[in-house]
């Protein structure tokens, strides 16, 4: 009786023993629970932010046809030196596609109706001062975007060639059509109602004879 209450005495109990080992294996579970939901949080917090640079805002047209007139002032000089305010009527048709960002580039053909008659070579019959003009350029669009504002602002710089009834420099006073330069800085502003948009426009064209203040109002159409 003695020695077998001694071996029940000098072995361990279940609850002892068994004890540390299960709380050990609390701890280690709980500590793998924690590694575990930091790992998705990292997870989680890095498809966020690879969502929000993978789906920027939609541009507003990569491709677009624009269409404008209105009135260009002008100041042309007669035969007795003096100038007069006339104005053209301009047709301003453009092609546009975009290079990248806010950044397009452009093709243009504009025709400027002269209703006034300034003779350079009085009192010789003078025709009027029709222009024709074809360019190509660049626009820098400040608001290309379908997130935001619907109003975007813009600016373009076109070049390229006109022809215009006049008189060249140092030639005998007979009018006849000029070739020269054209150049067409532009300053405007587009109001997007979904495809289409209103656009007003302010610029400087330079003609061989007689260049010009533009004023122009009409539309612009998304192609794509």
């Amino acid at each position: 009786m003695l020695s077998a209450r001694r071996t029940a005495l000098a072995w361990p109990t279940p609850a002892v023993d068994r004890g540390l080992p299960v709380r050990g294996r609390h701890l280690g579970r709980r500590a793998l629970r924690m590694r575990l939901g930091f790992v998705c949080l990292q997870i989680l917090l890095w498809s966020d932010w690879a969502a929000a640079r993978g789906h920027a805002p939609a541009r507003r047209f990569s491709g677009r046809l624009q269409v404008l007139s209105g009135a260009a002032l002008a100041l042309p000089m007669d035969a007795q030196g003096e100038r007069a305010l006339a104005a053209y009527v301009p047709l301003d048709v453009e092609l546009a596609t975009q290079l990248g960002g806010p950044v397009s580039l452009l093709f243009g053909g504009i025709g400027l109706a002269a209703p006034f008659v300034r003779s350079a070579c009085s009192p010789a019959p003078a025709p009027k001062p029709h222009a024709l003009a074809a360019a190509t350029g660049l626009r820098l669009d400040l608001n290309n975007s379908n997130a935001g504002s619907w109003l975007s602002p813009w600016l373009a710089v076109r070049a390229g060639l006109s022809a215009q009834a006049g008189v060249p420099s140092g030639s005998p006073c007979t009018e006849q059509t000029l070739v020269g330069l054209f150049l067409s800085p532009r300053l405007g502003l587009d109001l997007w109602f979904a495809q289409t948009a209103v656009t007003f426009s302010v610029g400087y064209d330079h003609l061989p004879r007689a260049g010009a203040v533009s004023l122009q109002v009409g539309l612009t159409f998304r192609l794509y």
